[in-house]
């Protein structure tokens, strides 16, 4: 008869197996009770209502958008008109020598364009801080995205602004 199918060499390993489990270190484990999910009970009751979202934005957030917005603007403005005169001195300088002359006055021109979109700048961190607050204070995505439009603006155009400048600024070299 093969060891394998041996019921005497068979007891001592079944022992072996349930003493082995007897030693496990002590403390809590888990329950073996069923959670909440795996039962036929919800573990909260679906809402009866869908959320209603936003769809206008408080006549408090419309002024401060409609403030930062006009800000902007403003800024822009100034930015396009200087950025002709900005662009002549920056060619007059291609390829001149640093520290000089053409150089120096196309440097003062591309600072004094900086300076001119600096309230864009501004307008925009302002905006992305009053989104932040709404966020904070719980506004719902509706709310979240009337004020994304205006946001997405700011950003494209500050954008814009940058691409200028640092096209000036490698043209000035």
């Amino acid at each position: 008869m093969s060891r394998v199918n041996n019921p005497a060499y068979s007891l001592p390993v079944i022992a072996a197996l349930l003493l082995a489990g007897c030693s496990l270190p002590e403390g809590e484990f888990p329950s073996l009770a069923k959670r909440p999910y795996e039962t036929s009970q919800p573990v909260s009751e679906p809402s009866a209502e869908p959320e209603q979202l936003t769809t206008t934005l408080p006549a408090d957030v419309t002024a401060a958008v409609n403030l930062l917005l006009a800000r902007h603007q403003k800024a822009e403005s100034a930015f396009r008109t200087n950025l002709e005169g900005v662009r002549k001195a920056a060619q007059s300088a291609a390829g001149s020598a640093i520290g000089s002359e053409s150089w120096a006055s196309a440097e003062v021109e591309l600072s004094r364009l900086e300076v001119a979109r600096g309230d864009s700048v501004s307008a925009l961190a302002e905006l992305d801080k009053l989104i932040a607050d709404q966020r904070e204070r719980g506004a719902d995505s509706g709310l979240l995205g009337l004020l994304a439009e205006p946001q997405s603006r700011l950003v494209a155009e500050v954008a814009a602004q940058t691409a200028e400048i640092e096209a000036l600024a490698r043209l000035i070299g």
